[in-house]
């Protein structure tokens, strides 16, 4: 018998990691993913969507996009082949060239917080303001020997980067070319205080700032509300010799502002619910970005 599984509003960044034999749906609300073998799924529906939800397919180093608006079905042919129906064209994947497929809205830009101005994620360009493009570095000794700005995903992982957006050395952070986006910039040290206190300071902010539920931050996540609307992951972070650390339990952030030669202030908040910190950290790590808007 065939299934059909029909999908109707994605929201945030749904991951579905396309390990063979089975393909599994993160749901909005439902901390466990939905399970399915490809070997029983004939087809997916688009019936309703959010007009600004986009789908990432990973092949391979390759990246294909498609608005979900665009989307009519993705049809498994004999667990080998996907064919992706759009309103316009029939395309097809080989099954096993695919590294991952990301469901991810973009329906949050910014929220007004006290009197500031924040992104709603943290940041995932790959470009300077100016259009120059900042390297990706996946190999950890040449990450480990950087003097200039470079990115990379968690893991070198693009699917979990279309969920915690990109790691950033500070060289990246301070570059002269600017690594926000026209109108934003980078938040400082100054500005996370005035975020901390305007949320009640340590631990009281820490909650308000953290993604309620536990599908990203473990269980219980009891305190954490997200009444901010800041909806801060635990990331992780790459350590500056280029290995990873702690996803699922730190979110660790850079602030705009050198500590000494070596080293930069950045902010972190805990699964314990305690921060959110100020800490000094080498410039050579790897911690996700938040913009403030100018």
């Amino acid at each position: 018998m065939k299934l059909i599984i029909t999908v109707f509003i994605l929201a945030l960044a749904l991951p579905l990691y396309a390990q063979k034999p089975t393909i599994k749906f993160y749901l909005n609300g439902v901390n466990q993913p939905k399970e399915y073998k490809i070997d029983d799924i004939n087809q997916i529906n688009f019936i309703k969507s959010n007009p600004n939800t986009s789908m990432l397919i990973y092949q391979k180093g390759t990246t294909y996009s498609y608005m979900i608006t665009n989307l009519i079905s993705i049809e498994f042919v004999d667990s080998t082949q996907l064919n992706i129906n759009l309103s316009s064209s029939l395309e097809n994947i080989n099954i096993t060239q695919i590294d991952s497929i990301i469901f991810i809205s973009n329906t949050c830009s910014e929220i007004a917080i006290g009197t500031q101005t924040w992104m709603c994620r943290n940041l995932d360009v790959d470009h300077y303001r100016n259009g120059d493009s900042i390297p990706q570095v996946t190999n950890a000794s040449e990450w480990a020997n950087l003097t200039s700005g470079a990115w990379c995903y968690y893991n070198n992982d693009p699917a979990l980067g279309a969920v915690y957006g990109k790691l950033y050395n500070w060289y990246a952070v301070n570059d002269s070319r600017g690594l926000a986006p026209d109108g934003w910039h980078v938040a400082s040290n100054e500005e996370w205080k005035i975020l901390s206190t305007y949320l009640g300071g340590d631990p009281e902010a820490s909650g308000r700032l953290k993604e309620a539920g536990t599908r990203h931050w473990p269980s219980p996540n009891a305190s954490a509300t997200n009444e901010s609307g800041f909806t801060a992951l635990p990331g992780g972070f790459r350590v500056d010799t280029g290995s990873f650390s702690f996803i699922g339990s730190i979110g660790h952030w850079w602030s705009s502002k050198p500590h000494n030669a070596s080293n930069a202030l950045s902010l972190a908040l805990f699964a314990d619910d305690s921060g959110p910190n100020l800490f000094v950290g080498p410039k050579g790590s790897g911690f996700s970005v938040r913009c403030v808007k100018d």
